[in-house]
């Protein structure tokens, strides 16, 4: 009878953790989509200022828009990050397009920078800033770095970094660019 019981403990905790591990990827799926409508909304506000560096939606600044072709992804890029930004566009990371030391960092939602570590060396990124001038970067590199590897995120002498978070979010999926 104890053996039979026990039994049917383990069956009902292994159902709960079942159910909890599902509810948790439906979470992460529709955080992913929400991230990927957050994104195209704010295009659809985008209006390049020949007189101003950032772009301003809805009260928020952004520095510009990214174009990776290859993966079929358009997207604006919050002039400055936080957590909170980070949940609906990639962010300005540190640096600058005309200092040539700008870095993206983006959430791995599909819809954001999941597909980064498809880029493979001659791939075309563009950049288009808040006036509106057009930067063509070409990928150089890239390279999984661990998570807690912020001093190598910014050494080198890139053009363009891009990087977000593997599934683990161990480490992070790193593309080097350098300015066509």
């Amino acid at each position: 009878m104890v053996k039979r019981n026990r039994g049917f403990v383990f069956f009902l905790i292994g159902c709960i953790l079942l159910f909890v591990a599902g509810g948790w990827y439906i979470y992460n799926v529709l955080e992913d989509k929400n991230a990927g409508k957050q994104a195209e909304k704010i295009l659809d506000g985008f209006e390049n200022n020949e007189d101003a560096p950032v772009i301003i939606v809805e009260g928020d600044a952004f520095c510009g828009r990214i174009i990776i072709d290859k993966l079929e992804m358009e997207l604006p890029i919050y002039d400055e990050w936080d957590y909170k930004r980070l949940k609906s566009a990639p962010c300005r990371y540190t640096g600058g397009v005309n200092t040539d030391d700008i870095i993206i960092a983006g959430h791995n939602y599909k819809t954001i920078f999941g597909s980064l570590g498809k880029l493979v060396n001659g791939d075309e990124i563009k950049f288009i800033d808040g006036y509106g001038e057009e930067h063509i970067y070409e990928v150089y590199d890239v390279v999984i770095l661990d998570g807690t590897a912020v001093s190598d995120m910014q050494s080198g002498e890139w053009d363009l970094t891009l990087f977000t978070c593997t599934k683990s979010g161990e480490q992070r999926v790193t593309v080097r660019c350098e300015r066509k």
